[in-house]
């Protein structure tokens, strides 16, 4: 969204292109997106609530990767939140060509929430990864007791994690405050200050959006998931090499890390599927104004804009499907969330019969 905004401004702030006339906007992919958004918001923060409250069971709240789940569940509903906002911003600056929901900050609130939505969304991306490490800990070193599987130790990973993001991003302090956008209609927005316009962008695209959101992350996880299906593969194929003496308990011990395994790998691939299409885009549109002409990158970033929007969308969904993986992956999952469901309907009819008995006694 922030960066649909510094690309419309860099090109409608360039004098040499003043004489070409402007192709026609296709709105098709707008309307898709402001349509889907908050069925997609309201679907992922109801999951994401589910999802907190299933983790936080007493069965499984003192496993590790419980803590990186709910974490994960808190950070990627303050997303969906966020994205539900920035929707509306845009329809009404975009599409109404009125003042926006960021209009009535100032320099310092401009500041504060480009970094917060920053920080949120490094750390949802970079949970996922702790995520695949604790589980090629958990598949790779199962009797070894490491501290990252511990209970403190995935607290303080994630500390650590929230510490380091925080730093990352701090040049947005400096670099962001709160302009015009169009001062033909008086609409200001939370953007790059004019000296480090080309600076700022160049950060937010490649060390930001490339690096650390989809780059690094997404190999740090092709190669934990890598690791842990080759161990996967190779123990199931030494099992059906030799006489198989397991007992019952240790294959069923093992059944239950594998299934775990497999909803955080269904977890972390939704992760590279969903944001692969958006990071492609913005890198496309990014390297046309850098390296083509102003007529060539105007002409197309407006071609692009539909599709920028569904994979707008399409990003939304790792943010929101995750409550579904579990339920469809997660056996214990499955049998916690049914297990607080039923004692609901028992408190429930247990409340009603209560009701009745007083009522009557009071006949």
């Amino acid at each position: 969204m922030e960066q649909m905004y510094e690309v419309n401004r860099t090109l409608n702030d360039s004098t040499n292109i003043t004489d070409i006339p402007l192709p026609i906007v296709p709105k098709w992919g707008f309307w898709v997106k402001f349509v889907i958004t908050p069925i997609i918001v309201f679907v992922g923060i109801a999951g994401n609530v589910f999802s907190f409250i299933v983790m936080k069971t007493k069965t499984l709240r003192h496993k590790s990767y419980s803590h990186y789940l709910c974490a994960l569940a808190v950070f990627d509903t303050m997303t969906l939140m966020i994205r539900q906002v920035e929707s509306v911003d845009e329809y009404l600056v975009s599409h109404l060509k009125s003042q926006g929901v960021f209009q009535h900050f100032n320099d310092g609130s401009c500041k504060f929430y480009n970094f917060i939505v920053h920080v949120i969304t490094l750390i949802s991306s970079w949970l996922v990864v702790l995520m695949a490490v604790e589980r090629l800990l958990a598949v790779c070193f199962p009797f070894k007791k490491v501290y990252l599987r511990k209970e403190t130790g995935a607290a303080l990973a994630i500390v650590i994690l929230f510490i380091t993001v925080c730093l990352s991003q701090l040049f947005r302090f400096t670099m962001i405050e709160h302009a015009v956008y169009d001062d033909t209609k008086d609409i200001q927005h939370c953007l790059a200050t004019p000296e480090y316009r080309e600076m700022y962008t160049s950060l937010d695209v490649y060390f930001f959006l490339w690096t650390l959101v989809f780059f690094l992350p997404v190999t740090c996880i092709v190669i934990c998931n890598s690791f842990v299906l080759y161990h996967i593969f190779r123990v199931r194929k030494d099992l059906h090499k030799g006489d198989n003496h397991h007992s019952y308990r240790n294959d069923k011990a093992r059944g239950r890390r594998h299934r775990s395994t497999c909803m955080l790998l269904i977890v972390t691939t939704t992760y590279i599927v969903t944001l692969l299409p958006l990071f492609t885009l913005s890198l496309i549109v990014d390297v046309t104004i850098k390296v083509g002409s102003l007529e060539t990158a105007r002409y197309t970033y407006i071609t692009l804009i539909p599709y920028i929007d569904i994979s707008v969308s399409i990003s939304l969904l790792n943010y929101a499907v995750n409550f579904f993986i579990y339920v469809l992956s997660g056996k214990r999952f499955r049998f916690e969330l049914q297990k607080i469901f039923r004692k609901k309907r028992i408190i429930k009819r247990s409340f009603t019969a209560r009701s009745t008995r007083e009522e009557f006694c009071m006949q």
